[in-house]
């Protein structure tokens, strides 16, 4: 944040505060907050959304921020099978459970787990919610995607009847942050936005390509992201005086291995650099290797 935004100094008074240990506390409770709390989102409602008042916590689903198929409404129900049609195509993962959240007209949520799915557009309940009705707005949860939740700050009354709201980012987590110290792993809330993991197990096998040589690079990834194709870069040279760093070539594959051909003798370093289909860069991954010319046969 210091790299990006510089350094920018915040004076504050801790009203109440008799100790070091709460101005310390106070002092990280402001840092964490503007570390992790970093989004705002501005929307607005008719008078049937308009179920909190400002400093409630509420949950926002946004299918273009998330880059899938996460919130709609309800528009037809089966309540002997316990399926619901829903207004638009989802993807469930393929291992993990998926929760459908459901706010009645009364405005109660209601949150059941999706048993199946016959298709695109329907689901299969594990609970009926004997409230749930046509138009009814659902929340996809995925195992894959964290909640965005949100704390209001501001309610407005619009000349058309509709009500302007205005939340900021909440971090349920950020009270353990703070008291205990305690480290989080959070999952994206969106798939436009994933960073592709560093390559693993990056090895290079070199062979006789007619006088000259060849080398065939391998890898493989962590985990599997959609659309995500690998740059490889093949350098000579240590960058010391006197032995520059040189580029020998560089390309793009889609495939988990690359061959290089024709090569002359030297030392060489190998960079492997998975890149999504957003242009996001992961963290590079490098191998150096030697060609060096066959001992001569012993007579």
């Amino acid at each position: 944040s210091q790299i990006r935004y510089g350094r920018n100094l915040l004076k504050m008074d801790a009203f109440g505060c008799t100790s070091r240990g709460q101005a310390h506390r106070t002092g990280l409770w402001v840092m964490m907050t503007e570390l992790l709390e970093t989004q705002t989102v501005d929307f607005s409602v008719g008078a049937e959304g308009l179920r909190h008042t400002p400093g409630d916590i509420i949950e926002v689903c946004d299918n273009d921020y998330a880059g899938a198929s996460i919130g709609g409404r309800i528009t037809d129900l089966d309540i002997s099978t316990r399926t619901l049609t829903l207004d638009r195509e989802i993807t469930l993962p393929e291992s993990g459970a998926a929760t459908l959240n459901i706010v009645g007209p009364d405005g109660t949520p209601f949150s059941t787990e999706i048993q199946s799915q016959p298709a695109p557009d329907r689901v299969v309940l594990k609970v009926m919610p004997e409230t749930v009705q046509p138009y009814s707005i659902w929340g996809l949860k995925l195992p894959s995607l964290k909640r965005r939740l949100f704390r209001c700050v501001r309610i407005k009354e619009n000349d058309d009847g509709t009500y302007a709201i205005t939340a900021v980012q909440h971090v349920p987590e950020k009270e353990s942050i703070v008291d205990n110290g305690a480290h989080f792993d959070p999952l994206p809330g969106t798939t436009n936005g994933i960073i592709p993991p560093a390559v693993q197990h990056l090895v290079v096998d070199t062979d006789n390509d007619s006088i000259l040589y060849q080398a065939k690079a391998k890898w493989d990834t962590p985990r599997v992201v959609k659309g995500v194709r690998f740059v490889v870069r093949l350098t000579t040279g240590s960058g010391k005086e006197g032995d520059p760093v040189r580029l020998v070539t560089t390309a793009t594959t889609s495939e988990t291995e690359y061959a290089f051909h024709e090569l002359p003798l030297g030392d060489y370093t190998l960079t492997v650099r998975a890149i999504n289909g957003f242009g996001q860069q992961g963290e590079p991954a490098s191998v150096a290797f030697s060609i060096q010319a066959p001992e001569a046969p012993s007579t």
